[in-house]
């Protein structure tokens, strides 16, 4: 019997040091870590910082610094352990403090069941750029403490940010026990065409405010999915392969800014309202050739336009300042910009015609970026720069490039000169614009033509010498007669020499 006692007590303190083993001595580990507590140093912060960034970590520590207040609810503890190779992440020491948490770079595979148990008020967690997957994360990692009530009691998370790992898909109750988020990253995740999983569990996320979707390879977002979260204000779903703007975007109501960029869309067409939307992004989009200008009808509250490094965008009408008539920023730079209409068509069931209603259109523009387009000066973009009545950056490279009379000139100084009136001819015949003679297609052609047939006449002459010369050879009759030597043997002296 005392030999079975010692057996089990021999276990139980093997099974206690393994325990151990797997976790940080928390009472030295400020002297691994970067330990500040609020209020107390120079520096003074209004939280308690362990910062244990690239400190050579293998595991969670075991327990808080004994400076920290771990009790008071009041109080806040900001925790990073980035840039530590850990590959598991335990569960985190208990406390009732807010707590921002922080494990990026850490080429996490695998989280312990109820990572946060005994932290109720963890408001932040930043997980990105590591190794997860889709099925590492479920309801079970993001739960709080036990109640019989309410089987398992739901954590405060506020952020949480997955970005830059490798899911796919999520597990449908990932999100059961934190449906409180405000702001989620799923950026450079493989998700694809959004699962049910995912979209049943993305659902349950009603008082989301930011959703961060860019780069997940997304070539379609199912209409519902945005249905309930009547509180999302920004959208980032820019690096995917959209092709058109999905329905789903329409359906959230509440949306302030959203960002399309660096999508596979040719035809941008606004056709839902989004009444409250203050900020678009549509830069970047390869393909984009056509903008509906009637659809920003749809957008009426747009502040900030931009739609930068569309290379196959050639015009833009900015009749679309009839109906976004609170626009602010207008950034057109870095594309292929060579007309800039101004809104001289009916908008709004009412023709403009004249310069007082452009410059009406014009009035709220704050900001208008025009950099580095191949411009084609002419009247309608004098009209427009007249009225907008901005100093362009002369720093930047806003220059015609047609026509070539006012080749390189500064979009600033068009106002000052009477476009209008110049009588400009595009492809000018006059000598002084042609080529010269030895760069046109013709001359160039027969320059070519000609040592075509130097060196064809050349080689057939060589091949006819050749054969003729191998022909006389096998015949006996050569060229040349061979040489006869003689030896001379006692010659006599010159007579000079016997002198």
């Amino acid at each position: 019997m005392r030999i079975l006692r010692m057996l089990l007590f021999v276990l139980v303190m093997c099974a206690i040091a393994a325990n151990t083993a797997d976790f940080e001595d928390g009472t030295s580990i400020c002297d691994k870590c970067t330990c500040l507590v609020a209020n107390s140093t120079t520096t003074v912060l209004s939280y308690d910082l362990l910062d244990c960034s690239r400190s050579n970590l293998l595991h969670m520590f075991d327990n808080w610094p004994k400076q920290f207040e771990t009790s008071n609810p009041q109080r806040e503890i900001v925790v990073s352990l980035s840039g530590n190779e850990m590959t598991q992440l335990q569960p985190l020491p208990p406390t009732s403090a807010s707590l921002v948490f922080s494990c990026r770079h850490c080429k996490l595979e695998n989280l312990a069941s109820g990572l946060f148990l005994d932290t109720p008020n963890v408001l932040r967690a930043d997980l990105s750029w590591n190794k997860l997957d889709g099925y590492v994360l479920s309801s079970d990692v993001f739960r709080g403490q036990y109640h019989e009530e309410e089987n398992y009691a739901s954590l405060s998370l506020d952020v949480l940010d997955l970005g830059y790992n490798v899911i796919t898909q999520l597990t449908d109750d990932v999100f059961k026990y934190v449906t409180s988020l405000r702001r989620l990253s799923l950026a450079y995740n493989a998700l694809g065409k959004i699962s049910e999983s995912t979209a049943t569990a993305l659902k349950q996320l009603i008082h989301l405010e930011y959703l961060d979707l860019s780069y997940s390879s997304l070539t379609h977002i199912d209409s519902e999915i945005f249905i309930e979260m009547h509180a999302l204000q920004e959208l980032l779903i820019q690096g995917n392969k959209l092709t058109v703007i999905p329905d789903a975007v329409f359906h959230t109501t509440s949306l302030v800014s959203l960002n399309l960029g660096e999508n596979p869309i040719d035809t941008l067409n606004m056709n839902k309202p989004l009444h409250k939307l203050h900020h678009l992004n549509m830069s970047s989009m390869p393909a984009l050739n056509r903008i509906h200008v009637d659809s920003f009808q749809n957008v009426k509250s747009l502040r900030s336009l931009t739609c930068r490094n569309n290379t196959a965008l050639e015009v833009f009408d900015l009749a679309i300042l009839g109906h976004a008539i609170n626009l602010q920023q207008l950034d057109l730079s870095q594309s292929s910009l060579k007309h800039l209409s101004p809104p001289n068509r009916r908008v709004n069931d009412s023709l403009i015609q004249n310069s007082l209603e452009l410059q009406s259109n014009l009035n709220s523009l704050e900001i208008l970026e025009l950099a580095d387009n191949p411009w084609h000066c002419d009247c309608d973009l004098q009209l427009v720069l007249t009225h907008v009545g901005l100093k362009l950056d002369t720093e930047k490279n806003s220059r015609c490039e047609t026509p070539n009379m006012l080749i390189s000139l500064h979009l600033s100084e068009l106002t000052h000169i009477d476009v209008c009136d110049l009588v400009v001819n595009e492809t000018p015949k006059n000598s002084i614009y042609e080529k010269p003679a030895f760069l046109r297609p013709r001359a160039i052609f027969l320059t070519l033509l000609s040592i075509g047939i130097v060196v064809g006449v050349g080689i057939v002459i060589g091949l006819i010498i050749v054969c003729l010369k191998r022909r006389l050879t096998d015949n006996g009759i050569g060229f040349t007669s061979p040489v006869r030597y003689t030896s001379v043997r006692e010659s006599t002296p010159s007579a000079v020499y016997q002198l």
